[in-house]
């Protein structure tokens, strides 16, 4: 990973990433549908696809600079490269999960694994706040930003992706579908402030 690219490159590749993994898992739940493909194979491929999408977004972290304070201090480097390689590791271990658990283990294990990535990443955040001083001002909140916002949504899709996975196997397919919907309803109810927060900042990557 590295830390320093255009920004409207690394928007654009990390779109172009996304974008592919979600035809991906469109076509896995296609093939389901129609019989094309086994349950279970099709539940593999889709959860691995989401694992790679974390692998692909926890590369473009430090590039986009996705905690970069307000105040500008220094040392939200090493927070963007510690929540680059955690998410990019978490991710590998999420694919690994599936590919060579059963489903049953899989379902449960891996939204802990993802869950657990996340929390790394708060920790190690909220300890440079503490360390910096930032915190006490605000300035430690990273500046809203084009590119952020949607690195963040992203980020936020997977982690309740993750509840999603673990809901459905302890309580069923009811409740992970009303998390699901709850998900674009709180997405949707978020997204006019989000915008207008961006064009407060002048729109700026």
């Amino acid at each position: 990973m590295t830390d320093t690219i255009e920004p409207k490159r690394v928007v654009v590749s990390l779109a172009v990433g996304v974008l592919t993994i979600a035809a991906a898992i469109l076509a896995f739940g296609v093939a389901k549908k129609t019989g094309m493909l086994d349950p279970d194979l099709a539940r593999r491929g889709v959860a691995i696809m989401l694992g790679l999408m974390l692998v692909v977004t926890g590369n473009y972290v430090p590039k986009l600079r996705l905690f970069q304070a307000s105040g500008g201090q220094a040392g939200t480097s090493a927070v963007d490269r510690f929540a680059g390689w955690t998410f990019v590791l978490s991710g590998i271990a999420f694919i690994t999960t599936w590919v060579f658990a059963p489903i049953g283990s899989a379902m449960l294990a891996s939204p802990m694994i993802g869950a657990a990535g996340f929390l790394l990443v708060l920790a190690r955040w909220i300890a440079w706040g503490d360390r910096s001083g930032a915190s006490t001002n605000g300035s430690a909140l990273p500046k809203v930003t084009p590119a952020r916002a949607a690195i963040f949504m992203l980020l936020a899709s997977l982690l309740w992706t993750f509840a999603i996975f673990f809901a459905d196997t302890i309580w069923g397919d009811s409740v992970a579908q009303w998390m699901a919907m709850g998900f674009v309803i709180a997405l949707c109810a978020v997204s006019p402030f989000l915008v207008a927060a961006i064009r407060r900042t002048g729109g700026r990557a």
